[in-house]
């Protein structure tokens, strides 16, 4: 049943044609004879996939034999009567005739009742581990990301920073270069010609 939970949820989780597309391969199972009404006559809006789940959980589950199943059957195929006791009464005489009893017809209906727990536990723990792996888990990781992305621009804006403070000291850097550059050879030029002025005068005072 727990394999049957984990089918159902691929279909709404993963690929939501995938359920649709097995139901076309599929052998039809038992065909009713008039247009269905929810199991258990229930009066809540239930979906045809889900609806079409439970059918099948039920036929699965079915013992061999006349049971609940096949009486709450004959009360769908029945819809047309209007009256409800006479449904009831009309679809177990029906029954009974084939062996069901009045005993038989309640605890298979509690037996029915104890497939839907099982399955529910088991679909809900399957929601639960879908809901940690493809939501919990995601969201954890998208906030690791954006813990990065914020890391990384602080770390952006600090590298920024220490880029400009290493072009002004560059620029900085270069013009004192330059202009001790540009000292160095105008003292120089003059060094060299007050020297060969000396030797020149050397030559004639001497």
């Amino acid at each position: 049943m727990a394999s049957l939970g984990k089918k159902i949820l691929s279909a709404f989780v993963v690929v939501a044609d995938e359920k649709k597309q097995v139901e076309e391969k599929q052998p039809e199972s038992k065909p009713l004879p008039a247009p269905r009404k929810p199991v258990m006559n229930s009066t809540a809006p239930v979906s045809n996939r889900f609806r079409d789940y439970f059918d099948k959980l039920f036929t699965e589950a079915n013992i061999a034999g006349p049971d609940y199943f096949e009486f709450s059957k004959m009360i769908e195929a029945m819809h047309s009567i209007p009256d409800e006791k006479a449904r009831y009464s009309a679809a177990f005489a029906g029954l009974q005739v084939q062996g069901l009893d009045k005993g038989k017809l309640l605890s298979t209906a509690e037996q029915y009742v104890q497939v839907l727990h099982t399955d529910a536990v088991n679909f809900h723990s399957t929601v639960d581990a879908a809901l940690q792996e493809k939501v919990h888990q995601k969201k954890q990781e998208m906030e690791e990301k954006n813990k990065r992305i914020q890391q990384l621009s602080q770390e952006i804006s600090d590298l920024q920073n220490q880029l400009a403070v290493l072009q002004q000291e560059v620029a900085e850097n270069e013009a004192k270069i330059e202009a001790s550059t540009g000292s160095y050879k105008a003292e120089s030029e003059y060094m060299k010609e007050r020297i060969l002025s000396d030797i020149q005068k050397i030559k004639q005072y001497i």
